[in-house]
């Protein structure tokens, strides 16, 4: 057999959700047969990926427990094959996944979305981050069409149950509170702050001048957009309050 059909069989051996036995396998002169060696490998894909989700999702598997969480796990790892070449990247799609199968306790789905973006943060690209100085030059500048620039460790992700207290109760090592529904969505931004991973919940308005101030926008339609979008709020306050607090938290970039 060529190198290429050897390879491509024994890849075929490893995915496959039962471990077969291969004729171009040497036979040992040891205990183990053909089919019970290739089994090693067979097993070992599986107990890696599950332990990188493990380790992804602490705070899923706390939430679920070992047994839920590793049956769940290896389901997702037969039907969702590896193929990145950082294995950090694997389970992107493991709350959506979770989403699917746990329908009636979607804050499971919810929880593993926060695992996830929270240790994308902690691995994200550094970037160097505005100043207050580096602010009160873009405001001193004659031309108003300025943007601004977050951290490309910043995401915003969207809760419907009070997983945020879930959370907090198992970084805690406390019981977690009896899952609720929230009267209203809310959204969670997520960064990194020096070499920790943040979160907190932010209004709508926040939420928008976000959005906005990622898709590009410059300073002038930026403002004259949240004013037209929240007219009973004075925009030049709330803003000016926002912008302390983005710099404050790192979440400008320059």
């Amino acid at each position: 057999m060529k190198l290429q059909e050897i390879q491509d069989q024994f890849q075929s051996i490893v995915l496959n959700e039962t471990c077969r036995d291969a004729n171009w396998v040497n036979q040992s002169a040891q205990r183990l047969s053909s089919k019970d060696r290739l089994a090693i490998y067979h097993n070992a894909y599986r107990v890696r990926l599950i332990d990188v989700l493990r380790d992804t999702f602490g705070h899923t598997v706390t939430y679920l427990g070992d047994d839920w969480f590793n049956q769940l796990a290896a389901d997702y790892v037969q039907s969702h094959h590896s193929c990145y070449n950082n294995i950090g990247f694997y389970g992107d799609v493991f709350p959506e996944f979770l989403a699917q199968q746990l329908p009636d306790d979607l804050e499971v789905s919810e929880l593993a979305a926060l695992d996830w973006t929270l240790r994308r943060a902690f691995d994200g690209a550094d970037s160097p981050v505005m100043t207050l100085e580096d602010l009160q030059g873009i405001a001193s500048a004659e031309s108003q069409d300025g943007t601004l620039k977050t951290v490309p460790t910043l995401s915003v992700t969207t809760h419907h149950f009070n997983t945020l207290d879930i959370w907090h109760a198992i970084d805690q090592d406390v019981a977690p509170p009896e899952v609720a529904p929230l009267p209203q969505q809310i959204n969670v931004l997520v960064w990194r702050k020096g070499h920790s991973p943040h979160f907190r919940s932010i209004s709508s308005i926040e939420s928008a001048a976000i959005g906005y101030v990622s898709s590009g926008m410059n300073l002038n339609d930026l403002g004259a957009k949240l004013s037209a979008q929240f007219p009973d709020t004075d925009m030049s306050v709330e803003f000016g309050q926002m912008l302390l607090r983005w710099i404050n938290d790192e979440v400008l970039a320059i």
